[in-house]
């Protein structure tokens, strides 16, 4: 691009707070402070898990909520200048299916690879998060799994956000009151480190019995892939009993 504007100075990007509906968190809240949150630690743990899970220290004190929900896939042909002809940028080639390819997509390839990078997208989606989008035109609601856009439909985008328009907040609906939840994440090292694979689970229970399930996964496909047949196999079942096919 010829010019970057920066969007940090925005103070009215920054904040979490409580409404009658829900939880709603400004886009340019670093990382951080969703971790540090008491409210978010109390009503949404999930949430403060998956941030958690994001770089370092350092890197959650300037990465923000909308920037990890927007950035670019990861994939080293993508992002590597030697592979030109890359699908994603244009040309007409994927080096992932006969190269390296262990952190790429095992679903939703569609001739490209990439796998999305994102801790907080599979928490939202579990969550049954709204991304609020702000244009010219007026702000519009989209739920974080339909944010997302896969390489079969546009090889060369990862959401739905047009060029003049941009992430504003992220609206999060009240738990249940007996909700619980939980995100998981396989990595190479301990700290610092992508997901080889990460889940997302929200479960709503009455009198022990699956009221209603949510699960979203990362690291596995170009986007935060939700598992509604998994979702499906619990609804309606005590846990123990549905665990097995669910998995």
């Amino acid at each position: 691009p010829d010019f970057l504007i920066d969007i940090k100075g925005v103070k009215e990007l920054i904040y979490i707070k409580e409404q009658k509906t829900g939880l709603k968190i400004g886009a340019g809240t670093p990382l951080s402070e969703i971790v540090s949150s008491d409210l978010i630690a109390k009503k949404y743990p999930l949430l403060r898990q998956a941030a958690g899970q994001v770089g370092v220290p350092q890197i959650r004190n300037v990465g923000t909520l909308g920037g990890n929900l927007c950035q670019r896939p990861r994939c080293w042909y993508f992002r590597g200048k030697l592979f030109q002809d890359c699908f994603r940028k244009g040309g007409n080639n994927c080096y992932a299916p006969g190269g390296e390819n262990r952190y790429h997509a095992v679903f939703g390839g569609a001739n490209c690879y990439i796998v999305y990078p994102s801790d907080l997208a599979p928490a939202l989606i579990a969550l049954n998060a709204r991304v609020e989008i702000a244009s010219s035109k007026g702000n519009r609601m989209v739920p974080v799994e339909k944010f997302y856009v896969g390489p079969e439909k546009n090889i060369l985008k990862e959401t739905v956000l047009g060029p003049q328009e941009m992430v504003l907040a992220v609206e999060i609906p009240n738990p249940g009151a007996m909700t619980k939840g939980v995100y998981l994440k396989l990595k190479e090292r301990q700290a610092f480190d992508f997901a080889v694979v990460s889940v997302a689970v929200s479960l709503s229970l009455k009198n022990n019995v699956v009221d209603q399930a949510r699960i979203a996964f990362g690291g596995l496909a170009p986007f935060p892939m939700r598992a509604v047949k998994a979702e499906a196999a619990l609804k309606g079942k005590g846990i123990k009993d549905a665990i097995s096919a669910a998995c």
